[in-house]
C-alpha cells in the first residue's frame, strides 16, 4: 500500500464537516488499522439522558468507512448497516475499531465495535460497503 493513499484518507476524513462537527478523534491509523476515540459531550443525548443510538451508528459506520478505504480501496459507501446497542453510555469516552469479515471484488462486510471508556463492549455493528478499487 502506498504511503500516500493513507496519507489521503487521512486527511480525507479529519479535515470532513461532519467529523469536526462530532468531534472524531483518530486515535491509530495504517493500512487494515483504524481505532476513534470520540469525548463525550451533553448534546449527544438522548431524552434518556444517555447517549443517542445515532452517535453510536455514526461512529461505527465511520470505522468501519475508514477502515475499508485503509485497505486500499478509493471509494467507498455503505450499502446495509446492522446494530446492536449493548449498553448505554451516561458520559466518557468511547473508542471504536473495525475488521474485515469477508471480502468480494465489489463489496466488504465488516464489522465495527464500540467500547466505553471502562473498555467494556457498548455497540456492534455489521456493514457491507461497496468498494472500487
Amino acid at each position: 500500500m502506498e504511503e500516500t493513499h493513507l496519507k489521503e484518507v487521512e486527511e480525507h476524513f479529519t479535515t470532513s464537516e461532519f467529523w469536526k462537527f462530532i468531534g472524531l478523534e483518530l486515535l491509530e491509523f495504517g493500512e487494515g488499522r483504524v481505532v476513534l476515540g470520540l469525548p463525550y459531550k451533553k448534546e449527544f443525548d438522548n431524552v434518556r439522558d444517555t447517549v443517542h443510538g445515532g452517535v453510536y451508528m455514526s461512529v461505527l459506520d465511520t470505522v468501519m468507512g475508514m477502515y475499508c478505504r485503509s485497505l486500499g480501496f478509493n471509494d467507498v459507501a455503505t450499502i446495509q448497516m446492522n446494530t446492536q446497542f449493548l449498553k448505554p453510555v451516561v458520559e466518557g469516552n468511547m473508542t471504536a475499531t473495525a475488521a474485515m469479515i469477508s471480502q468480494s471484488r465489489t463489496t466488504a462486510l465488516v464489522e465495527g465495535r464500540l467500547f466505553d471508556e471502562t473498555g467494556d463492549l457498548i455497540g456492534f455493528s455489521t456493514a457491507t460497503f461497496k468498494t472500487v478499487k
